[in-house]
């Protein structure tokens, strides 16, 4: 008789088919539903403030225009973020990370990813060519290639020499500030690249590391030992089997962004995916169980 492997579901931007992406009401359904975790982006605003929102500007998903860190927190918490998504979420607004704290904080584990503040223009054209195609299929909801790649693609240097400063120790510092407020250490875990988890690594040890860096280039579980993480968020279009099991051997714990069906996340699952990032958390739910 086999045993189906059940992987812990993290709500990628929440529940985020359902509800307007990285909005309390899109984490509120995902934690009704059972997600183990729910997944969001930080940036600071004009004035620190903290606020949830996963690209750079509010240019897609609000009604608003601008970069995040030009922008007031006045402005920005007047902005919809709902309104393209549906009338229905018309007033909506674009949520602090107090206000996610406030509201689910030690009721759920939270994937916080630290968008980088400083990131140098990439000229390669591999892997400009490699950020694109994650764009068409996971923006356009073009046709992903199946599966698990055969064997690694090229590492490129230049993504390997990049020189990032470590991420702004104030800002850092601000993001502990509330986590603490809201005594939630061991519900979180941060995600981001060299400069974030440099940063995280000196100044909260303590709290669990999640590795991006090098995950378009095929060397993210170098730096993820390099930076001493407990996980590695693998991207499903740069990966490969081997590198699962790499992983594992270090003791590493295997995130996946992402997967919206039952057939495939039930695929990476018995490759030995541990958390599987869904942007559809009740359909992967109600076959996992």
């Amino acid at each position: 008789m086999s045993v189906q492997i059940s992987p812990k579901l993290c709500a990628h931007r929440g529940f985020n088919v359902v509800a307007p992406e990285n909005t309390l009401p899109a984490f509120m359904c995902a934690y009704a539903l059972g997600a183990d975790e729910i997944e969001f982006d930080l940036w600071p605003d004009a004035e620190g403030k903290l606020i949830v929102c996963h690209d750079p500007t509010v240019n897609r998903t609000t009604n608003g225009q601008g970069e995040i860190n030009v922008l007031s927190t006045k402005y920005l918490k007047g902005l919809d973020a709902g309104i393209k998504f549906s009338p229905d979420y018309s007033g909506v607004c674009l949520p602090s990370f107090e206000e996610v704290l406030r509201l689910l904080g030690g009721k759920v584990k939270m994937n916080i990813h630290i968008k980088s503040l400083c990131r140098p223009m990439i000229s390669d054209t591999k892997m400009l060519e490699r950020g694109r195609l994650l764009e068409d299929i996971y923006l356009h909801q073009r046709s992903a290639p199946k599966y698990l790649l055969p064997e690694k693609g090229a590492v490129i240097p230049e993504m390997e020499s990049r020189n990032l400063p470590p991420y702004t120790e104030s800002v850092f510092q601000k993001i502990l500030d509330l986590i603490d407020q809201y005594q939630c250490r061991n519900w979180v875990y941060f995600t981001g690249e060299k400069d974030v988890l440099t940063t995280a690594l000196k100044m909260a040890p303590d709290i669990e590391r999640c590795c991006l860096e090098g995950h378009m280039n095929f060397s993210i579980i170098q730096h993820a030992l390099e930076l001493q993480c407990r996980r590695v968020q693998f991207c499903k279009l740069f990966l490969t089997e081997e590198m699962i099991k790499e992983a594992h051997k270090n003791n590493l714990i295997c995130n996946l962004f992402w997967s919206d069906t039952p057939e495939e996340a039930k695929y990476y699952v018995n490759k030995g995916i541990d958390v599987v990032l869904t942007n559809h958390c009740l359909a992967l739910k109600k076959h996992f169980g």
